[in-house]
């Protein structure tokens, strides 16, 4: 009889308090960072209602005049360590104190490596679902389908002169560890992380948006009030180039 009151020689496993990932014999992801590789992109930004923009923010976080909302749809074929997955997120452009960053209240993603990665890692708010990008000419339709239902559709026309650098602010995430019981978070922060992007190709142009069955999906609270521009093509990312807490909130 050993002392746990069994004969049982124990597992191999040795949790040592490394990472090793889940599940043991085939982790769903492999450590960060990141290496996104030609990356499909369109961003439409447009003015969402402050209210709608407040509601969804952390009090800590202050939006930034204008009320932006920047919502990216990517399509994802070649990402080291996640593998090929598409995914859609609104960015809200916010102040903290005097550090001016965007956060992502919201994170639509499709695959479950993918969704472990994202959650489990930086703390970003995923939930499954499926984003789609068309292209016909200059013409792009985006859509995002979730539980069966379109909640997200977008339009765009774009074209003109080639655009290769754009200008993204830093991210800002909340991440927490609840208890067993889920009555308290036994440790929660503001975490804040940046990207390198490369081989920028985009064009510019307009764009329609609106969310046609979101049952009680809360990213339609983000409607836009006005659209003001959108951007379409390729790129790589390396995530994250830089990573570090913001605030211990827990």
């Amino acid at each position: 009889m050993s002392d746990r009151g069994f004969d049982y020689p124990g597992g191999d496993i040795v949790l040592d308090g490394r990472p090793h990932g889940q599940p043991f014999l085939k982790p769903l992801y492999g450590p960060p960072p990141y290496q996104y590789t030609n990356d499909t992109v369109l961003i439409v930004v447009y003015e969402a209602p402050e209210a709608a923009i407040r509601e969804v923010l952390p009090r800590e976080l202050e939006p930034l005049p204008g009320n932006s909302v920047a919502l990216c749809f990517f399509l994802c074929p070649d990402v080291t360590g996640i593998g090929p997955h598409n995914f859609t997120m609104p960015c809200i452009p916010v102040r903290y104190g005097d550090y001016v960053a965007q956060y992502v209240p919201y994170l639509y993603t499709s695959t479950d490596a993918s969704l472990a990665c994202y959650r489990e890692g930086q703390g970003w708010p995923a939930v499954f679902g499926q984003t789609e990008l068309v292209q016909s000419n200059d013409k792009v339709s985006a859509r995002v389908t979730r539980n069966g239902q379109e909640v997200i559709r977008a339009t765009a026309e774009v074209g003109g002169e080639l655009i290769t650098t754009l200008d993204f602010l830093p991210l800002i995430l909340y991440r927490e560890f609840a208890s067993v019981d889920g009555k308290e978070a036994e440790a929660a922060y503001l975490l804040t992380s940046t990207s390198l992007f490369t081989d920028l190709k985009f064009h510019g142009g307009r764009a329609t948006l609106d969310f046609p069955n979101h049952g009680d999906d809360p990213i339609a609270r983000l409607s836009p009030l006005k659209i003001t521009a959108a951007v379409y093509g390729t790129m790589d990312d390396r995530y994250p180039e830089t990573i570090r807490v913001l605030k211990r909130l827990k």
